[in-house]
Parts: structure tokens; C-alpha cells; sequence
């Protein structure tokens, strides 16, 4: 899943790299929602008018970008690089690379608290999340998860934080304050993406070695069912009472009725669909296609595919990659 090879980043920023980084992002501040899409395969951040379905401008990555947290107002965006072993900090204002804070082991799945700060880290290999301070730039501290933490998600109100550990066949649950852990709950094989529902009240888990999505009930921690789709699940996401699952091996995306959990569609998207997300408003959900280098639009109503755009090489956007357009203040562009 994971390469070795490469070298962490450090701190400050050669100045042609920081030039180089720098996107002007033309569109009206505070229109729309914007998408953050890293491209794993091409070594950069796409930054794209969600509204628009156009690249407003990309960000060099090196190591191999893959996962993604974006801050709910969009103004911070950080970037895990598996292959570098370091996590990108990025002015979702003005597009440009501020720092490189340099992690350890394999970082993959990242996740950002909604104040902003700390920011959640999962190490493939040495089963921990690592708890990020992002403006000092360094790990805090460690908590034990399962083997192999992919994905990583924050609770809304901020209380709690969860990772799916792919290889424990497992969610661990901690109390995103001190760490502790609340739960550890079995779900189908081979979780890997995550999230919790608008309301808080379910955990949605992609199994990709089960073709299934668990659904967890969120303060009780049961395992309340494990939902067929389609072949490898990568992500999982509930908008407009439906759940919208990318289906990679598949070519699909598979959209659940949330209350009844009776399939309502399977929607035929692109080549490896990964990366989902919602807009704002919930209107509308995003996927990225690794091997299409695509992003998709589809309404969450009609169900119908309503754009895309051409990406970078294997755009992976695994994590939260949409946020509202942040409104520019002091001098950024």
C-alpha cells in the first residue's frame, strides 16, 4: 500500500518551491465551495472551483501526496506524504506551501479538529495516530491504534476522533481531548475510509476487503449492520438521507438509502473512484478517479452526473478536500 522509499521534509521552504507554490485564486473570496485534490501519481495539490468545475491553480507535493484535511473554513489544508514522511501546511486562501512538518513511519490519513488545531495523523506502520501541533510543526503525541491506520475522522462538535485500522479489521474511537480510547469495534474486512453522518449519530465504515459498508452507531457503538455494495470500497459519505459509497474496483459509485439502507442506485462514474466528499450545502457530492485523473460532480438528488474535470496523475483525495471558499483578509491575494 505504502512505499518506503523517500525522505521527510524540513521545516522552511526552499524559496523557488514556495514561489512555485503560490496559486492566485482568481474567484470572488467567499464563492462556492473549493475542492483540495491530491495527486498522488503527478506530486501536487489540485486546488479547484467546485462550482465552476475548473483547476484554479496546483501546488508541488513532493513524496507522494495522498491524504487530505481541510479546515472547515477552508483557510489551513494539510497533506499527508506517505513516500516523504511529512505533512504539507497550506494557505487555502492565497494556494501557498507554508511548511513542511516532518512525521515518521508511513503518514496516510489525516484529519483536521474544527478549531482548527490539532491535526490527526494516521502512521500506517507503527499502528499510531500522531497528533499534530500544526504551527509549531511538531508530533505531540502518540495514541495506539489498530494494525495499519488508514482513515481518519473528527466528530463535528470535536469531541471525538476515529481511524479505520485496515489490518485489525477494526475502528478505534478516542477522546480527541486526552486520547483516551472509548472504543474498539469490529467491523467488516479491511476498513479503510471513514466518516461520520451530517447528524453524528452513525459512523459510516468503507470495508474493503468485505465489499461492505458498516454502519456504527455513534455513543452506543454498535455495529448496527454491514451494508453489500460494490467491489473494494474506498470511501463513504451521507448526504440528502443517502449514502454514496466509491466503489474502486468497481468503476462505481453506490448510493444507499440511509434510513431503510436499501441500495437506490449504482452509478456507473469512472475508472477507481477513491476520494468522496459533500459540498457545503450538501447538494452535491465529488469523486476522484485514479486512473481517469477525473474529478466527478454528481447531484445528490437526481443522481445524475451534472461535471467533471481533467486532474492531475492519480488523484487520490482521500480525507475531507471540499470547504468553503475562505474570505481573504490581511494582504493574501
Amino acid at each position: 500500500m505504502l512505499a518506503e522509499r523517500g525522505r521527510a521534509g524540513g521545516g522552511r521552504l526552499p524559496a523557488a518551491l514556495l514561489l512555485a507554490a503560490l496559486v492566485l485564486v482568481a474567484a470572488p473570496a467567499g464563492a462556492g465551495d473549493v475542492g483540495f485534490v491530491t495527486e498522488q501519481e503527478g506530486e501536487s495539490l489540485s486546488i479547484v472551483d467546485l462550482d465552476a468545475m475548473t483547476v484554479l491553480g496546483s501546488v508541488p507535493i513532493p513524496g507522494k501526496p495522498a491524504g487530505v484535511a481541510a479546515t472547515p473554513d477552508g483557510a489551513r489544508v494539510y497533506v499527508t506524504s506517505p513516500e516523504a514522511k511529512a505533512l504539507s501546511v497550506i494557505d487555502g486562501r492565497s494556494g501557498a506551501l507554508l511548511r513542511r512538518v516532518p512525521l515518521e513511519g508511513g503518514p496516510l490519513g489525516v484529519a483536521v479538529h474544527p478549531s482548527g488545531a490539532p491535526v490527526f495523523v494516521a502512521d500506517w506502520y507503527a499502528r499510531h495516530l500522531l497528533v499534530v501541533d500544526p504551527e509549531r510543526g511538531a508530533i505531540v503525541t502518540r495514541w495506539e491504534t489498530g494494525d495499519s491506520p488508514s482513515g481518519v475522522a473528527v466528530s463535528a462538535d470535536g469531541r471525538l476522533v476515529v481511524t479505520a485500522d485496515r489490518d485489525s479489521d477494526q475502528v478505534s474511537v478516542f477522546d480527541a481531548e486526552n486520547g483516551a480510547v472509548i472504543a474498539r469495534i469490529p467491523v467488516g474486512a479491511r476498513p479503510f475510509g471513514l466518516s461520520f453522518s451530517p447528524d453524528g449519530r452513525r459512523l459510516y465504515v468503507a470495508n474493503v476487503g468485505a465489499n461492505s459498508v458498516s454502519v456504527v452507531e455513534v455513543g452506543t457503538w454498535r455495529r448496527l449492520a454491514d451494508l453489500p455494495v460494490g467491489s473494494h470500497p474506498y470511501g463513504a459519505a451521507e448526504t440528502r438521507g443517502r449514502i454514496f459509497v466509491t466503489d474502486q474496483y468497481g468503476g462505481t459509485v453506490s448510493v444507499l438509502d440511509a434510513e431503510t439502507r436499501a441500495r437506490l442506485a449504482t452509478l456507473e462514474t469512472g475508472e477507481y473512484p477513491e476520494g468522496i466528499d459533500v459540498s457545503s450545502d450538501g447538494r452535491f457530492v465529488f469523486v476522484a478517479h485514479w486512473f481517469d485523473n477525473m474529478l466527478v460532480k454528481i447531484d445528490a438528488d437526481t443522481l445524475e452526473i451534472v461535471g467533471s474535470l481533467d486532474t492531475g496523475d492519480g488523484p487520490r483525495a482521500f480525507g475531507r478536500f471540499v470547504a468553503p471558499r475562505p474570505a481573504a483578509t490581511g494582504g493574501n491575494p
